[in-house]
C-alpha cells in the first residue's frame, strides 16, 4: 500500500514538474522583458492568465503603449501593411483602406495555433497618427506572452520598413 502512494506522488511531482517546465519554456520561448517594469510577477501573472495584448498610452508595459509616428495617417497604413506582408506566419484577412484597419492571423510554429491581430491607424490632431494594436489567442487562457510577441514583433516590422515610432512618456 505504501509503495502505491509513493509512486502516485511521484508520478503527480514529475507531473507538475513537466507542466511547469512546459510553462516557463512557453513565456521563455516568447524572449519576452520579464525583468522590465512593472516586474516579473506582474508580468508572469499576465502571460498565465490572459489571452490578450493591446496597445494603450498609459500601459504599465512598456512594449505596450501606443506609438505616435511623423506619416501621414494614409503612408503609415501602408506601412502597416507592408509589415505585415513580410511576417512569416502572419497572413491578411481583412485589409480596409477607408478607415485604416487591418485584421491578421498569426498562425504560432508548433501546434498552429491562430491569434487574431487587428491594427488601425488612427488619425491625431498634429498630424501624428498612431498605430492601434490588439491582438487575442482563439483557444486557452493564457498565451505565455505570445500576444505580447505578436505587437513586439509588428513594432519591429514597422521599423524595418520605415515607420519609426515614438512613445510617449507617462506623466
Amino acid at each position: 500500500m505504501f509503495k502505491v502512494i509513493k509512486r502516485i506522488v511521484l508520478t503527480v511531482v514529475v507531473l507538475i514538474v513537466l507542466f511547469v517546465a512546459l510553462l516557463a519554456g512557453g513565456v521563455m520561448g516568447n524572449a519576452l522583458p520579464l525583468n522590465d517594469p512593472p516586474g516579473s510577477f506582474v508580468r508572469l501573472y499576465g502571460y498565465l492568465n490572459f489571452h490578450t495584448a493591446q496597445t494603450d498610452l498609459r500601459s504599465p508595459f512598456p512594449e505596450l503603449r501606443t506609438r505616435h509616428y511623423s506619416l501621414s495617417a494614409d503612408e503609415l497604413f501602408g506601412k502597416v501593411k507592408e509589415a505585415v506582408g513580410r511576417m512569416p506566419s502572419w497572413t491578411v484577412a481583412e485589409s480596409n483602406d477607408n478607415s485604416r484597419e487591418l485584421h491578421a492571423i498569426v498562425t504560432s510554429k508548433l501546434f498552429r495555433f491562430k491569434d487574431d491581430v487587428n491594427v488601425s491607424v488612427v488619425p491625431e490632431p498634429g498630424g501624428r497618427p498612431l498605430v492601434q494594436i490588439k491582438s487575442v489567442s482563439r483557444v486557452g487562457q493564457g498565451d505565455l506572452g505570445a500576444n505580447t510577441r505578436h505587437v513586439m514583433d509588428l513594432y519591429d516590422a514597422l521599423e524595418a520598413v520605415g515607420a519609426h515610432g515614438e512613445v510617449e512618456r507617462l506623466k
